[in-house]
Order: structure tokens, then C-alpha cells, then sequence
């Protein structure tokens, strides 16, 4: 996949930066003003539908990768779910970490963590490539994702989804959980503080730390061409993304934890829709008996090429 001219330029991007240090500033400021037992769970509640269906089974492993085949509805659903984790839409996101996987921990890794941790946590999120703010430009390294208009639409109306989210969790909030009779404002405030601000903050920092932890502590069982780790503290904030050297050792395979004692919250959703006969070909991890498993057969360049995806029919065993 070649990169696009526009990649050397770096600008600082002043919109990402008011934008996260706003929510991060709100959610500091009136979680605890605005806590309730209610709203911690609206945020629990928010927090797996945005960061584990949204955006690790979604984004990650089913558009990103082709993990396994899913019907067109549950795309639909989890792609809205990614969307509103407010991360970008799917065409930036999913153009950007297939990026990652080509050229990871170089200098073309829109995240390289060799840069160092504050870097390849948010500072490239400041310190943005105009290759990437360039939804069009983005879209060539995602042309399955861009073609689609759905997913056009989602990466249009992002910001006016959290909104409309917002809007719900005020309502809920304030009409079915207050102690007041009527609406309840303070039970509405504390929905839409611990459901989106508490919960961006959360589910952007879980993210982040897949992008820097994960490449930076941790072991590295497989033998892959950048420096990726299994790191079990960031596998338990974002769903099993944590097997990180798992991952990019067989970018394709949909379950990342790969033995009984490796946690994957995702691969369990899997496992459950698999079960109720809604997905299908998951795409399993080739383990072998000695310490050290191998890459991937495929080079990770073709496997990630959008050109070259497949869905191959695998089953689970």
C-alpha cells in the first residue's frame, strides 16, 4: 500500500486538541459531582457497547481485519457502536490502522511507538499526518470501507451521533431514574456526564494503550517485524486487544487471546454469535507446539491489503 504524498506533512491539529482536552476536563471535573449508581452503570453500559462491540469486535476485527463474516445488520449496528466511541468514523480508522499493521513501529506507523509512550498514545493524535485528516486520502488505504455509503454517512455525522446519544441518556436519565417526580435534572447531568465523558475518556485511554503500552511492555511469545507485546493489564481495559503480539503475529485470526489463560472478552462475543448461528468463517490463530509461533504464512502486507482481502471459510473447531 503506498502512502500518500500528504503523509509528511504533520500540522498540529487544534480541533483534536480542544476536542479531548474538553471531555477529559468535564469528566475530571463532574464525575463526582454527578455520580450515581444509576449513571455508573449507564457508563458500564456505554463502555462495552462503544469500546468492545464498537470498536474492538467492529472497527477492529471484523472491518479492519475480516476476521470472520457477519451479516450486513450486525455491520451496520457495530459500526454505529465504533462511530459513536468518537474515535474517528470507520473510513479514518480502519485507513489508519491497516497503516499501522504495514508499517508498524516505523516511521510511516501513524502511531510509532518508537517515538516514545506520550507520542504514540495521544501526541499523534495532536500532531496530526494531513494524510489522515484527509477522509478521502484516508479512504485509499480502506477503498472496501470508503465505497460503502453507510459508513460514509457514519463518518460524516460522528460528532451529531454523540450527540443524539447524549440526548437519550439525558432522558432516560432525567425521566425513569430521578428522585423527583417528573424530570429529574440532576439525575439527567449525571446520565450524560458518566455515559459520554466518563466513558470517552475511558474507552479513548484503553485505546490509546493498545497503540503505546502494547508496544512497549510486556512479552513477545510470537516472532513478528516490530515490536508489539502481550500486555495483560491493557488486554483487561480494552477486551482482549492487549494480546498484542498475538495480534500482529496473525493479524487475521479473530481470537487474540490465543490459550485458556489469555482473556478476550471479544473472542467471547464471538463465540456467543457463532453459537446463535449469526457469524460464520472466523478465521482461527495456527498455534504451533514450539515456544516461538512463527508470522503469519500470509506477509501481513498482503493479508491487510484491501485489495487482497478475502473472506476464507474457516470454522471453529
Amino acid at each position: 500500500m503506498r502512502l500518500h504524498s500528504k503523509s509528511k506533512i504533520v500540522k498540529f491539529n487544534w480541533k483534536n486538541f480542544l476536542w479531548i482536552t474538553l471531555v477529559h476536563i468535564i469528566a475530571v471535573v463532574y464525575s463526582w459531582q454527578y455520580f450515581s449508581i444509576p449513571a455508573l452503570l449507564a457508563f458500564v453500559f456505554t463502555y462495552y457497547l462503544t469500546g468492545m462491540i464498537g470498536i474492538t469486535f467492529g472497527f477492529h476485527r471484523l472491518l479492519t481485519h475480516k476476521g470472520f463474516y457477519a451479516p450486513i445488520w450486525l455491520k451496520k449496528i457495530a459500526a454505529t457502536c465504533g462511530t459513536l466511541a468518537c474515535q474517528g468514523g470507520p473510513i479514518s480508522w480502519i485507513g489508519s490502522h491497516r497503516l499501522h499493521h504495514i508499517y508498524s513501529d516505523t516511521p510511516a506507523d501513524p502511531h510509532n511507538a518508537k517515538r516514545g509512550f506520550w507520542y504514540s498514545h495521544i501526541g499523534y493524535i495532536f500532531f496530526r499526518r494531513e494524510d489522515l485528516n484527509d477522509v478521502k486520502i484516508c479512504g485509499t488505504y480502506c477503498p472496501d470501507i470508503s465505497k460503502n455509503s453507510f459508513y460514509n454517512f457514519l463518518e460524516r455525522f460522528m460528532i451529531p451521533l454523540q450527540f443524539v446519544l447524549g440526548i437519550i441518556l439525558i432522558l432516560i436519565g432525567g425521566f425513569f431514574f430521578g428522585k423527583v417526580k417528573g424530570f429529574d435534572s440532576y439525575s439527567a447531568m449525571s446520565f450524560v456526564t458518566w455515559g459520554i465523558f466518563v466513558r470517552l475518556v475511558v474507552v479513548y485511554n484503553a485505546t490509546w494503550l493498545i497503540n503505546s503500552a502494547s508496544h512497549l511492555w510486556g512479552t513477545e511469545p510470537n516472532k513478528t517485524n516490530d515490536n508489539s507485546k502481550n500486555n495483560v493489564l491493557t488486554s483487561l481495559l480494552a477486551f482482549g486487544e492487549g494480546w498484542h503480539n498475538n495480534h500482529h503475529a496473525q493479524p487475521r485470526s479473530a481470537r487474540h487471546g490465543w490459550h485458556w489463560y489469555q482473556f478476550d472478552p471479544t473472542w467471547l462475543l464471538i463465540c456467543s454469535l457463532k453459537s446463535l448461528g449469526i457469524i460464520k468463517n472466523i478465521q482461527l490463530p495456527r498455534l504451533k507446539k514450539d515456544s516461538k509461533t512463527k508470522e503469519s504464512e500470509s506477509p501481513i502486507k498482503e493479508a491487510l491489503s484491501a485489495d487482497n482481502i478475502i473472506e476464507t471459510k474457516l470454522e471453529l473447531n
